[in-house]
């Protein structure tokens, strides 16, 4: 994508990885006009830039518009939107004076290497171990696993995707991939003797 293209943006503290849809409540008047501009195909897709207490975090993800609701009498309506790409965030304007498009645009760069993004080491053998106690199993169930499949599994909150993503994207251990399969495999294994009749502390 070049660095100079408009990209309409709509900051939001979920963070939707591709493949996943998520519900949304559109309400803001500039965002009306934004899934508007979606629903008549004038836009056809548009960023969610990650953002927690006003903060941007630099990294969200380009969705599309794939069901769109009736407006109530007050033009609230709820759509739901599909992730297909993530992205860095490059250069962010509130435009909240243009009447055009009042909604925030800015520029983005697109992760290209996410579908590469693999489970390692412990990780995939937490997750392995997950998908033995589901299946009831000691077989091995799936020697590789990519990072976005098991979030679409897990859908952690979006601090946790936000922090993974960026760790990964700049060439960072993913700590909190680790630490988030780790927890899910612990509770799972608690939950399987719960209904074996024990009762872990």
């Amino acid at each position: 994508m070049r660095s100079s293209e408009v990209f309409p943006l709509f900051p939001l503290s979920v963070f939707p990885v591709p493949g996943q849809q998520t519900g949304l409540h559109i309400f803001e008047a500039r965002y009306r006009l934004l899934f508007e501009q979606l629903e008549s195909m004038e836009l056809v897709e548009f960023g969610i830039p990650f953002s927690l207490h006003g903060k941007l975090s630099g990294y969200g993800s380009v969705s599309r518009l794939i069901a769109c609701g009736e407006q109530d009498e007050n033009g609230h309506r709820d759509v739901m939107i599909q992730s297909t790409d993530l992205f860095r965030l490059k250069r962010f304007d509130p435009n909240e004076s243009n009447s055009s498009h009042p909604y925030p645009t800015g520029s983005i760069e697109r992760i290209r290497d996410w579908s590469e993004w693999q489970v390692q080491g412990s990780a995939l053998d937490d997750w392995t171990q997950m998908k033995n106690l589901q299946a009831q199993t000691k077989e091995p169930i799936q020697p590789m696993i990519s990072v976005i499949e098991v979030l679409q599994e897990l859908t952690p909150e979006g601090a946790q995707v936000n922090q993974i993503v960026s760790d990964l994207a700049a060439g960072r251990h993913p700590s909190r991939l680790n630490a988030m399969l780790r927890f899910a495999r612990v509770v799972m294994e608690q939950e399987v003797q719960i209904k074996r009749g024990y009762f872990p502390n």
